[in-house]
């Protein structure tokens, strides 16, 4: 690969980007692009290509798309590219941790993604019968039938179909079944009195005058016959029952009948007594009152507390079979779902050897506070199991001090570390798979950096550089990160040769792409604040930093730049005048001091202000377009806070009020000027951008000037201007 051709239009965001990339003098071309530019765009788009979709603009749907990426005049193949994208959080929610290559690892997640939604539908749909929450009602099923729910379902499918009319439906389960109740029966007074109970309403049932019959026809049954009759319209087409020589010719009659027989069975005097019996056990109890005053409404289910794991199971299947329909659709599904999981997992399975590789690679360069191991490394080759990721945890010397995480327990609780982990796998898996193939790859890096943590970063980039000493591989690294960036570029250096190294400039939508700086910021201001005003301006608060961090700053050097960044009054005690009076030879003094040079300077008697606010306006007159590098939206920066600072103290009524702020000068006279001038709210806007923008803008910090490299020159010249027009 030699040259890499792109051209772009309405691609996600990218009006318009043609570039040539030669990979012949740089094996690794480097980007740099604030959010929002282009970095995410062109990913997806070169990943359109990967997975052979057409690309889009999301926003502008309507706008013709184009789309012409080629390799030596060739178009790319959809196998030839592999674009790393950023670790996303909201993936990891339905993942599983089988170990397998994206595309397989994407089917088995979307179809373990169906069945759980499927499978939560259906639980809220039986909530109402449980009482609890539908979240906990699988727990709960997996409890009494000391399975897994599926197991379950396909254990008692054959029963649950069965059931034509589902019995118990109107009992709410956490209503017999809860933690009190529970305990009361399953307690020995209570089981002494239930067998009692049991035996006397046997008896009445089996009575001859009796219209039920234990084991042949309860009122359960007849309540069936009786809806089945009144459901089917029975009566209304003039058929009778005959029940024990009695005709019944409607259904009241029938219903009235049934509901004698039931009470002549609940309410004898001898089955009373023991239910009595049993209801002096409950009323010692307040915390039992609720389930005595459900049970003496429901008396027909205490027969069946004689058998307490029988019943929770009875209730269940008679509660799954009055939804029948819906959990048939759900049965299908999994089944279906567990043949396609099984034909994923036989792939899954020549895979294996690859992740071995994988993960010892990872073991290699990766550092994080737990094991990696594989699991089910034997079970792989013997049964349908996917091989899975083990996370093994130590937290002492004892053997009770070694945790092992997987599969679901680890599915449960997935940290941000572990999610590294398979984000880290998956792109090493990739590129190991993509190795074999000894063919051209274009592997696409887009912003990763907030990917990992601190150490991490610098062990991925030194992976992908080895990864370049390929013949066959070939890459593009887009970040927003500047010191990234950097990073990259120094750690990649003999892979860039320095004309790979790009930044990023958008005007109307069309990207073009601008050699970037060959060397870092600092030296360049080092090497040339004698010869270029621009620099010696940028310098300023550059060499305020270098002498904060190695003397402090009540240094009068200190102090003197400071107030180059800040207006200040004279200071005849440290020899210092005010910022509209110091001299550019002061200045330069100054830092051929920090930096032991002799450096001299043409202009050395201008005032720096004047300096600061020429260049300033010589900036925001360059032509729209041409980018402006970090040392002029350093300079167009002070150059802003200065004008708004000077216009403030001109207006407010104490002339000296800043004289004696040691820190946060512009925020302070920003409130006094918003105190005695509340009603100027286009000028209080435009200020408060002012004191927003320009501290992250010029002062140097933790992240090397990257707020100032993320903003656009726009809003630098339009912000500018705003201050100018301030009156």
């Amino acid at each position: 690969m030699t040259e890499l051709e792109i051209h772009l239009e309405n691609c996600y965001g990218i009006r318009r980007f043609k570039h040539k990339f030669n990979f012949g003098q740089s094996k690794t071309q480097l980007i740099y692009a604030p959010n929002g530019v282009m970095k995410s765009s062109l990913a997806s788009t070169l990943e359109d290509i990967a997975e052979g979709k057409v690309s889009k603009d999301r926003i502008f749907s309507n706008r013709v798309n184009h789309r012409e990426v080629k390799i030596d005049g060739v178009d790319i193949e959809k196998d030839e590219i592999f674009v790393i994208q950023r670790m996303k959080s909201a993936e990891f929610k339905e993942a599983s941790t089988i170990l397998a290559n994206e595309k397989l690892k994407n089917e088995y997640d979307t179809l373990n993604s169906k069945l759980n939604v499927s499978k939560n539908d259906f639980l809220k749909q039986i909530q109402p019968l449980f009482g609890i929450k539908s979240n906990v009602i699988e727990s709960e099923i997996e409890t009494v039938f000391k399975q897994e729910l599926f197991k379950t379902f396909e254990r008692y499918d054959a029963d649950i179909n069965e059931i034509k009319d589902p019995i118990y439906s109107e009992i709410i389960y956490s209503e017999v079944f809860n933690d009190k109740s529970i305990k009361f029966l399953e307690s020995k007074d209570f089981k002494s009195k239930i067998k009692d109970y049991i035996k006397v309403y046997d008896t009445l049932v089996n009575e001859n005058d009796s219209l039920f019959m234990k084991g042949t026809f309860n009122h359960y049954n007849a309540d069936t016959v009786t809806k089945s009759l009144k459901d089917n319209n029975f009566f209304s087409a003039n058929h009778k029952v005959k029940i024990k020589e009695q005709e019944i010719t409607n259904a009241k009659e029938l219903e009235e009948l049934i509901f004698n027989e039931k009470e002549k069975v609940l309410k004898d005097p001898l089955l009373a007594s023991t239910f009595n019996e049993i209801d002096k056990l409950l009323s010692s109890s307040a915390e039992l009152r609720k389930f005595r005053n459900y049970v003496e409404e429901n008396q027909e289910i205490i027969k069946e507390f004689a058998d307490i794991s029988n019943f929770k199971k009875k209730l269940i299947l008679n509660y799954l079979a009055k939804f029948k329909s819906e959990f048939n659709v759900l049965l299908k599904l999994h089944n279906d779902t567990f043949t396609q999981r099984d034909k994923i997992i036989q792939e899954a399975k020549k895979e294996q050897d690859d992740w071995k590789k994988v993960i010892d690679i990872f073991k290699r360069r990766f550092t994080v506070p737990f094991e990696v191991h594989i699991k089910n490394q034997e079970n792989v080759i013997l049964n349908s199991e996917p091989a899975s990721l083990l996370f093994k945890y130590t937290d002492g010397n004892g053997p009770e001090d070694t945790k092992f995480l997987g599969g679901t327990e680890l599915q449960e609780s997935l940290s941000t570390g572990e999610q590294r982990v398979f984000y880290l796998l998956n792109i090493i898996f990739q590129i190991e798979t993509r190795r074999k193939l000894n063919k051209n790859q274009l592997v696409i890096v887009d912003d990763i950096a907030d990917s990992f943590d601190y150490k991490n970063k610098y062990a991925i980039i030194e992976y992908l550089k080895d990864v370049l000493d390929d013949p066959h591989f070939f890459m593009i690294v887009l970040t927003h990160n500047f010191d990234f960036y950097k990073t990259i570029k120094s750690r990649l250096g003999a892979k860039i040769n320095y004309q790979g190294n790009w930044t990023t400039t958008r005007k109307s939508g069309e990207i073009e792409l601008t050699i970037g700086e060959k060397r870092d910021v600092f030296p360049i201001l080092r090497s040339n604040y004698d010869i270029c005003d621009f620099t010696f301006i940028a310098c300023v608060p550059f060499v305020r930093n270098l002498i904060d961090f190695t003397i402090g700053d009540d240094n009068n050097n200190y102090l003197l730049l400071t107030s180059l960044l800040h207006m200040k009054p004279e200071r005849a005690d440290k020899g210092i005048s005010k910022t509209e009076d110091i001299t550019v030879q002061s200045v330069l003094d100054v830092f051929n001091t920090t930096f032991q040079q002799t450096k001299i300077k043409e202009n050395s008697t201008d005032n720096v202000f004047d300096l600061i606010i020429t260049k300033a306006k010589e900036i925001y007159n360059l032509a729209d377009g041409n980018p402006i590098d970090i040392k002029y939206k350093i300079c167009i920066s002070i150059g802003i806070r200065l004008l708004a600072e000077n216009f403030m103290i001109s207006k407010i009524v104490d002339p000296h009020f800043h004289n004696h702020i040691l820190k946060k000068q512009t925020g302070q006279i920003v409130d006094k000027y918003r105190a005695e001038f509340p009603t100027e709210i286009d000028n209080l806007g435009i200020l408060d951008r002012v004191n927003l923008m320009t501290p992250e803008n010029i002062h140097v910090n933790s992240f090397m000037y990257e707020p100032l490299m993320d903003l656009t020159d726009d809003h630098l010249k339009i912000l500018y201007n705003d201050v100018k027009t301030l009156a």
